[in-house]
């Protein structure tokens, strides 16, 4: 995570972050953004679980595989993101950094030496949510068991999830003239600035039902 990062979702607030040259600032999403978001997610869920029974249709007899995906195919089409499960997020603020998790989320996470407390418990609740770090290694490390809590799909998806920390920091940024491509390329180049912009934004547009 850059020193401007660091800044940038310190104890201070938001400002200016540079991606691909261009400079945004974390800001809440209005309600249309919110809901393109949404149906992003709902989307990605569909294809992924439709493709499930595709990828293993070969393993029944034709014409039942084929029966069973068209089947599949016409429940989905019927889901709205309310149909989709809840899931398991982690609450940063209910998080312990110890000098041992904190070595880890530096060589694993890539998070900067300077980071600071808040920086370090929302890039570990991302860790935590997507199993990158594991519940008995977090024990392990602090003498606690992760405090988390069960959230609708989509408030999961945008901080635990790639895909959904890629599409809600893009529909932040794209009217910056930032692609989703280069959005991506932080998945890579800075995982920790990624998951600390993801958890700022969401933060900052629904501090009601915020997961961090």
């Amino acid at each position: 995570m850059s020193e401007k990062m660091a800044r940038a979702l310190g104890a201070g607030g938001s400002t200016i972050v540079m991606i691909a040259g261009k400079e945004c600032m974390p800001r809440p999403l209005g309600i249309m953004e919110l809901s393109e978001v949404e149906r992003d997610c709902l989307e990605r869920y569909k294809r992924s679980y439709l493709k499930t029974f595709s990828d293993n249709a070969d393993l029944i007899p034709e014409n039942e595989g084929i029966k069973l995906l068209r089947g599949k195919m016409e429940e989905v089409a019927t889901w709205d993101v309310g149909d989709l499960p809840a899931k398991y997020a982690h609450d940063p603020d209910k998080l312990s950094i110890t000098k041992g998790l904190r070595k880890w989320l530096q060589s694993e996470m890539l998070v900067d030496k300077d980071a600071s407390s808040k920086q370090l418990k929302r890039v570990c609740a991302t860790a935590l949510d997507r199993e990158m770090l594991s519940a008995k290694l977090y024990e392990r490390k602090t003498k606690e068991k992760p405090a988390k809590m069960k959230v609708p799909y989509v408030n999961w998806w945008i901080t635990g999830s790639f895909d959904g920390m890629i599409s809600l920091v893009w529909t932040c940024f794209k009217g910056n003239g930032v692609t989703r491509e280069q959005v991506a390329e932080l998945m890579v180049k800075d995982p920790a600035m990624l998951a600390g912009l993801s958890r700022e934004i969401e933060h900052l547009s629904a501090p009601e039902v915020k997961n961090g």
